[in-house]
Protein backbone atom coordinates (compact mmCIF):
# COMPACT_ATOMS: atom_id res chain seq x y z
CA UNK A 1 0.00 0.00 0.00
CA UNK A 2 0.94 3.76 0.25
CA UNK A 3 4.06 3.72 2.51
CA UNK A 4 2.16 6.94 4.37
CA UNK A 5 -1.59 8.09 4.72
CA UNK A 6 -1.47 11.26 3.24
CA UNK A 7 -2.87 14.38 6.26
CA UNK A 8 -6.07 16.06 4.45
CA UNK A 9 -4.10 19.16 4.87
CA UNK A 10 -1.57 18.64 2.27
CA UNK A 11 -4.72 19.37 -0.16
CA UNK A 12 -4.47 22.99 0.81
CA UNK A 13 -2.22 25.96 -0.13
CA UNK A 14 1.09 25.44 1.43
CA UNK A 15 3.19 28.41 2.79
CA UNK A 16 5.94 30.05 0.50
CA UNK A 17 9.32 30.24 0.95
CA UNK A 18 10.37 33.33 0.21
CA UNK A 19 14.20 32.39 -0.10
CA UNK A 20 13.65 30.47 -2.65
CA UNK A 21 12.35 32.85 -6.18
CA UNK A 22 11.12 30.00 -8.28
CA UNK A 23 8.51 28.00 -5.39
CA UNK A 24 5.67 27.60 -7.22
CA UNK A 25 2.33 25.99 -5.92
CA UNK A 26 0.30 24.03 -8.55
CA UNK A 27 -2.77 22.74 -9.38
CA UNK A 28 -3.52 19.74 -11.92
CA UNK A 29 -6.75 18.75 -13.59
CA UNK A 30 -7.71 16.15 -15.63
CA UNK A 31 -10.71 13.83 -17.08
CA UNK A 32 -11.94 11.50 -19.86
CA UNK A 33 -15.27 10.26 -20.91
CA UNK A 34 -15.43 7.05 -22.31
CA UNK A 35 -19.08 7.45 -23.73
CA UNK A 36 -18.47 10.71 -25.64
CA UNK A 37 -14.67 9.87 -26.19
CA UNK A 38 -14.19 13.43 -24.87
CA UNK A 39 -11.02 14.76 -22.93
CA UNK A 40 -9.34 17.09 -21.54
CA UNK A 41 -6.91 18.59 -19.35
CA UNK A 42 -5.97 21.74 -17.26
CA UNK A 43 -3.63 23.18 -15.21
CA UNK A 44 -3.36 26.24 -12.81
CA UNK A 45 -0.20 27.56 -11.03
CA UNK A 46 1.24 30.26 -8.45
CA UNK A 47 4.40 32.11 -7.98
CA UNK A 48 3.89 34.17 -5.25
CA UNK A 49 7.65 35.58 -5.21
CA UNK A 50 6.58 37.46 -8.34
CA UNK A 51 2.52 37.70 -7.52
CA UNK A 52 1.52 35.95 -10.72
CA UNK A 53 -0.23 32.76 -11.22
CA UNK A 54 -1.15 31.20 -14.99
CA UNK A 55 -3.13 28.59 -16.46
CA UNK A 56 -3.49 26.16 -19.32
CA UNK A 57 -5.60 23.86 -20.49
CA UNK A 58 -6.94 21.39 -23.82
CA UNK A 59 -9.94 19.66 -24.71
CA UNK A 60 -10.12 17.42 -27.49
CA UNK A 61 -12.68 14.46 -28.46
CA UNK A 62 -14.55 12.76 -31.85
CA UNK A 63 -15.26 15.67 -34.69
CA UNK A 64 -13.50 18.24 -32.47
CA UNK A 65 -10.20 20.59 -33.45
CA UNK A 66 -8.05 20.00 -30.11
CA UNK A 67 -8.72 23.31 -28.11
CA UNK A 68 -6.29 24.95 -25.84
CA UNK A 69 -5.26 28.12 -24.08
CA UNK A 70 -2.84 29.64 -21.52
CA UNK A 71 -3.72 32.49 -19.39
CA UNK A 72 -2.19 34.81 -16.72
CA UNK A 73 -3.46 36.98 -13.82
CA UNK A 74 -1.98 39.01 -10.55
CA UNK A 75 -2.59 37.99 -6.98
CA UNK A 76 -1.73 39.08 -3.54
CA UNK A 77 -2.27 36.42 -0.96
CA UNK A 78 -1.38 33.11 -1.36
CA UNK A 79 -4.37 31.55 0.47
CA UNK A 80 -6.87 30.39 -2.14
CA UNK A 81 -7.92 29.41 -5.30
CA UNK A 82 -8.55 31.75 -7.74
CA UNK A 83 -9.97 32.60 -11.46
CA UNK A 84 -7.72 33.16 -14.34
CA UNK A 85 -9.22 33.11 -18.02
CA UNK A 86 -12.86 32.16 -16.89
CA UNK A 87 -11.23 28.85 -15.27
CA UNK A 88 -11.90 28.12 -11.58
CA UNK A 89 -11.07 25.14 -9.17
CA UNK A 90 -13.38 24.89 -6.52
CA UNK A 91 -12.49 22.38 -3.39
CA UNK A 92 -15.20 21.26 -1.19
CA UNK A 93 -13.44 18.92 0.92
CA UNK A 94 -10.03 18.20 1.50
CA UNK A 95 -9.01 15.20 -0.74
CA UNK A 96 -12.67 15.01 -1.58
CA UNK A 97 -14.94 16.40 -3.85
CA UNK A 98 -13.35 19.27 -6.09
CA UNK A 99 -15.19 21.11 -8.75
CA UNK A 100 -13.57 22.55 -11.62
CA UNK A 101 -15.49 25.32 -13.85
CA UNK A 102 -14.61 27.16 -16.78
CA UNK A 103 -16.60 29.81 -19.33
CA UNK A 104 -14.87 31.48 -22.19
CA UNK A 105 -13.23 31.11 -25.05
CA UNK A 106 -9.78 28.35 -26.48
CA UNK A 107 -7.79 28.22 -29.70
CA UNK A 108 -8.40 26.13 -32.18
CA UNK A 109 -5.34 23.97 -32.75
CA UNK A 110 -6.23 21.75 -35.62
CA UNK A 111 -6.90 18.38 -36.03
CA UNK A 112 -3.39 17.00 -36.89
CA UNK A 113 -1.68 15.01 -34.20
CA UNK A 114 0.82 18.15 -33.90
CA UNK A 115 -0.99 20.66 -32.79
CA UNK A 116 -0.23 24.34 -33.45
CA UNK A 117 2.39 26.47 -30.82
CA UNK A 118 -0.48 29.53 -31.01
CA UNK A 119 -2.93 27.06 -30.00
CA UNK A 120 -1.28 27.70 -26.18
CA UNK A 121 -1.57 31.05 -26.24
CA UNK A 122 -4.53 33.29 -24.60
CA UNK A 123 -7.18 32.73 -26.03
CA UNK A 124 -7.42 36.06 -28.10
CA UNK A 125 -4.34 35.02 -30.43
CA UNK A 126 -4.83 36.37 -34.08
CA UNK A 127 -3.22 32.91 -35.09
CA UNK A 128 -6.18 30.31 -34.25
CA UNK A 129 -9.88 30.93 -34.39
CA UNK A 130 -11.73 30.49 -30.92
CA UNK A 131 -14.58 28.55 -29.77
CA UNK A 132 -17.18 29.03 -26.67
CA UNK A 133 -16.52 26.30 -24.23
CA UNK A 134 -17.58 26.17 -21.41
CA UNK A 135 -18.24 23.31 -17.94
CA UNK A 136 -19.04 22.40 -14.57
CA UNK A 137 -17.48 19.29 -13.29
CA UNK A 138 -17.04 17.49 -10.35
CA UNK A 139 -14.41 14.75 -9.11
CA UNK A 140 -14.70 12.43 -6.59
CA UNK A 141 -11.31 10.04 -5.49
CA UNK A 142 -12.43 6.67 -5.11
CA UNK A 143 -8.89 5.43 -4.29
CA UNK A 144 -6.40 6.73 -1.70
CA UNK A 145 -4.47 9.79 -2.63
CA UNK A 146 -0.95 8.90 -2.45
CA UNK A 147 2.00 11.37 -1.59
CA UNK A 148 5.33 11.24 -3.17
CA UNK A 149 8.27 9.87 -0.39
CA UNK A 150 10.20 13.16 0.66
CA UNK A 151 13.29 12.78 -1.38
CA UNK A 152 15.13 16.13 -1.51
CA UNK A 153 16.52 15.19 -4.82
CA UNK A 154 13.19 16.03 -6.12
CA UNK A 155 14.35 19.52 -5.50
CA UNK A 156 14.16 21.56 -8.70
CA UNK A 157 10.66 20.45 -9.32
CA UNK A 158 8.53 20.03 -6.14
CA UNK A 159 9.30 19.43 -1.97
CA UNK A 160 5.59 17.57 -2.00
CA UNK A 161 3.17 16.06 -4.83
CA UNK A 162 0.11 14.20 -3.89
CA UNK A 163 -1.91 11.95 -6.71
CA UNK A 164 -5.54 11.15 -6.40
CA UNK A 165 -7.14 9.45 -9.09
CA UNK A 166 -11.74 8.92 -9.18
CA UNK A 167 -14.83 9.80 -10.78
CA UNK A 168 -15.81 12.98 -13.06
CA UNK A 169 -19.44 14.19 -13.45
CA UNK A 170 -20.96 17.11 -14.55
CA UNK A 171 -21.61 19.19 -18.01
CA UNK A 172 -19.54 20.46 -20.93
CA UNK A 173 -20.44 22.70 -23.70
CA UNK A 174 -18.26 22.85 -26.92
CA UNK A 175 -19.48 25.30 -29.73
CA UNK A 176 -22.61 24.68 -28.39
CA UNK A 177 -23.08 21.00 -28.09
CA UNK A 178 -24.14 19.89 -24.50
CA UNK A 179 -22.14 16.72 -23.19
CA UNK A 180 -22.79 14.69 -19.99
CA UNK A 181 -19.83 13.82 -18.26
CA UNK A 182 -19.50 10.54 -16.25
CA UNK A 183 -15.95 9.51 -16.86
CA UNK A 184 -12.93 9.10 -14.96
CA UNK A 185 -10.19 11.26 -13.69
CA UNK A 186 -7.19 12.69 -11.81
CA UNK A 187 -5.87 15.46 -9.89
CA UNK A 188 -2.52 16.66 -8.61
CA UNK A 189 -0.95 18.98 -6.55
CA UNK A 190 3.00 20.01 -5.96
CA UNK A 191 4.97 22.27 -4.13
CA UNK A 192 8.12 23.72 -4.03
CA UNK A 193 10.91 24.94 -6.34
CA UNK A 194 10.29 24.59 -10.16
CA UNK A 195 13.23 25.68 -11.45
CA UNK A 196 12.81 24.49 -15.65
CA UNK A 197 16.40 24.62 -15.97
CA UNK A 198 17.24 21.92 -13.48
CA UNK A 199 15.93 18.62 -15.36
CA UNK A 200 17.44 17.36 -18.40
CA UNK A 201 14.39 15.45 -18.97
CA UNK A 202 10.58 13.68 -17.50
CA UNK A 203 8.46 11.30 -18.07
CA UNK A 204 5.10 12.59 -16.25
CA UNK A 205 1.86 10.20 -17.03
CA UNK A 206 -1.51 9.29 -15.93
CA UNK A 207 -3.83 6.47 -17.58
CA UNK A 208 -7.68 6.33 -16.86
CA UNK A 209 -9.49 3.24 -16.92
CA UNK A 210 -13.45 2.72 -17.09
CA UNK A 211 -12.36 -0.40 -14.35
CA UNK A 212 -9.69 -1.62 -12.85
CA UNK A 213 -6.43 -0.72 -12.17
CA UNK A 214 -5.34 2.94 -12.58
CA UNK A 215 -1.48 4.52 -13.26
CA UNK A 216 -0.11 7.80 -12.13
CA UNK A 217 4.08 8.51 -11.90
CA UNK A 218 6.47 10.94 -12.56
CA UNK A 219 10.26 9.75 -13.76
CA UNK A 220 12.99 12.53 -13.94
CA UNK A 221 16.27 12.78 -14.27
CA UNK A 222 18.78 15.99 -13.58
CA UNK A 223 22.37 14.78 -14.99
CA UNK A 224 20.25 13.00 -18.11
CA UNK A 225 21.52 9.36 -17.14
CA UNK A 226 20.28 8.87 -13.58
CA UNK A 227 16.04 8.69 -13.09
CA UNK A 228 14.18 9.78 -10.13
CA UNK A 229 10.75 7.64 -9.90
CA UNK A 230 7.84 8.18 -8.32
CA UNK A 231 3.80 7.25 -8.52
CA UNK A 232 1.32 4.52 -8.14
CA UNK A 233 -0.75 1.62 -9.56
CA UNK A 234 -4.25 1.84 -8.13
CA UNK A 235 -5.81 -1.44 -7.41
CA UNK A 236 -7.59 -3.79 -5.11
CA UNK A 237 -7.97 -0.07 -2.96
CA UNK A 238 -4.79 0.49 -2.65
CA UNK A 239 -1.96 2.37 -3.99
CA UNK A 240 1.01 0.70 -4.59
CA UNK A 241 4.21 2.24 -5.51
CA UNK A 242 6.05 2.12 -8.39
CA UNK A 243 9.00 -0.48 -8.32
CA UNK A 244 9.68 -0.10 -11.99
CA UNK A 245 9.21 1.33 -15.50
CA UNK A 246 10.64 0.72 -19.23
CA UNK A 247 10.11 2.54 -22.21
CA UNK A 248 9.99 2.40 -26.02
CA UNK A 249 9.35 5.60 -28.29
CA UNK A 250 8.97 6.35 -31.52
CA UNK A 251 8.81 9.92 -33.13
CA UNK A 252 7.41 11.16 -36.34
CA UNK A 253 8.26 14.66 -38.20
CA UNK A 254 7.84 18.15 -37.19
CA UNK A 255 9.15 21.55 -37.71
CA UNK A 256 11.96 21.83 -35.05
CA UNK A 257 11.36 18.96 -33.46
CA UNK A 258 10.47 15.51 -33.74
CA UNK A 259 6.88 14.15 -32.09
CA UNK A 260 6.18 11.26 -30.08
CA UNK A 261 4.35 8.93 -32.50
CA UNK A 262 4.09 5.50 -30.22
CA UNK A 263 5.06 4.92 -26.61
CA UNK A 264 5.18 1.34 -25.10
CA UNK A 265 5.59 0.94 -21.43
CA UNK A 266 5.89 -1.57 -19.04
CA UNK A 267 5.53 -0.30 -15.07
CA UNK A 268 5.72 -2.33 -11.51
CA UNK A 269 4.09 -2.00 -8.03
CA UNK A 270 5.06 -4.79 -6.55
CA UNK A 271 3.01 -8.07 -7.46
CA UNK A 272 0.81 -5.41 -9.64
CA UNK A 273 2.46 -4.86 -13.30
CA UNK A 274 1.33 -3.10 -16.47
CA UNK A 275 1.90 -3.01 -19.90
CA UNK A 276 0.97 -0.84 -22.36
CA UNK A 277 1.12 -0.02 -26.29
CA UNK A 278 0.02 3.67 -26.42
CA UNK A 279 -1.41 5.31 -29.89
CA UNK A 280 -0.89 9.16 -29.87
CA UNK A 281 -4.03 11.12 -30.48
CA UNK A 282 -2.75 14.89 -30.38
CA UNK A 283 0.80 16.31 -28.96
CA UNK A 284 0.52 19.53 -27.54
CA UNK A 285 4.03 21.74 -26.77
CA UNK A 286 4.10 23.68 -23.48
CA UNK A 287 7.14 26.17 -23.80
CA UNK A 288 9.18 27.82 -21.47
CA UNK A 289 11.63 30.34 -21.73
CA UNK A 290 14.89 29.34 -19.63
CA UNK A 291 18.71 29.98 -19.26
CA UNK A 292 20.75 26.96 -19.26
CA UNK A 293 23.99 26.36 -17.13
CA UNK A 294 26.08 28.20 -18.92
CA UNK A 295 23.31 31.52 -18.69
CA UNK A 296 22.42 30.93 -22.60
CA UNK A 297 18.98 30.96 -24.00
CA UNK A 298 16.99 27.96 -24.17
CA UNK A 299 13.60 26.49 -24.05
CA UNK A 300 11.98 24.02 -21.47
CA UNK A 301 9.91 22.21 -24.08
CA UNK A 302 7.01 19.32 -22.42
CA UNK A 303 5.28 17.46 -25.64
CA UNK A 304 2.16 16.56 -23.62
CA UNK A 305 0.77 13.83 -25.37
CA UNK A 306 -2.96 12.64 -25.22
CA UNK A 307 -3.05 8.89 -25.98
CA UNK A 308 -5.64 5.82 -26.58
CA UNK A 309 -3.28 2.84 -23.97
CA UNK A 310 -4.10 -0.97 -24.78
CA UNK A 311 -2.67 -3.11 -22.17
CA UNK A 312 -1.63 -6.49 -22.39
CA UNK A 313 -4.68 -8.22 -20.48
CA UNK A 314 -7.03 -6.15 -22.97
CA UNK A 315 -8.56 -2.76 -21.14
CA UNK A 316 -8.24 -0.29 -23.14
CA UNK A 317 -7.93 3.11 -21.62
CA UNK A 318 -7.24 6.54 -22.41
CA UNK A 319 -3.96 9.19 -20.82
CA UNK A 320 -1.80 11.66 -20.90
CA UNK A 321 1.77 11.52 -20.98
CA UNK A 322 4.86 14.57 -20.68
CA UNK A 323 7.77 13.95 -23.04
CA UNK A 324 10.17 17.09 -21.54
CA UNK A 325 13.52 17.92 -22.79
CA UNK A 326 15.95 20.89 -23.01
CA UNK A 327 15.82 22.65 -26.77
CA UNK A 328 18.04 25.80 -28.05
CA UNK A 329 16.65 28.90 -28.50
CA UNK A 330 16.27 28.32 -32.23
CA UNK A 331 17.28 25.62 -34.49
CA UNK A 332 16.11 22.44 -34.42
CA UNK A 333 15.88 20.59 -30.90
CA UNK A 334 16.90 17.37 -29.65
CA UNK A 335 14.43 14.23 -29.38
CA UNK A 336 13.43 14.03 -25.49
CA UNK A 337 15.63 11.40 -23.58
CA UNK A 338 14.33 7.61 -22.81
CA UNK A 339 13.47 6.73 -19.39
CA UNK A 340 14.62 3.26 -19.51
CA UNK A 341 15.02 1.03 -16.56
Amino acid sequence: MSPAVVDPEEDLFHEPDPARERWRESFYFDFYDFKHGLGGYSSIGYRPSKGSFGSMQVVWGPGLPTLGASEYGRYEEHTGHREVGGLLYVPRAKLGTWSFRFDGHLNDGGSDVAVAIPALRGADTPECLSVPVSYDLDFTPDQPAYIYEENPEWDGLFDGHVDEVGRVTGTMTVDGRTYEIDGRGAKDHSWGSRDWSRPKGWRWADILFEEGSQLTLWRATFDGTRWLQDGAIYADGAAHPITSFTEHLTFAPRPRADRPDSWEFTVGAGEQEMRGTCEILNVVPLLFSMRDERGEKATMWNDKASFRCTLEDGRVGYGNAEFQFRAPASGTAPRPLVAGA
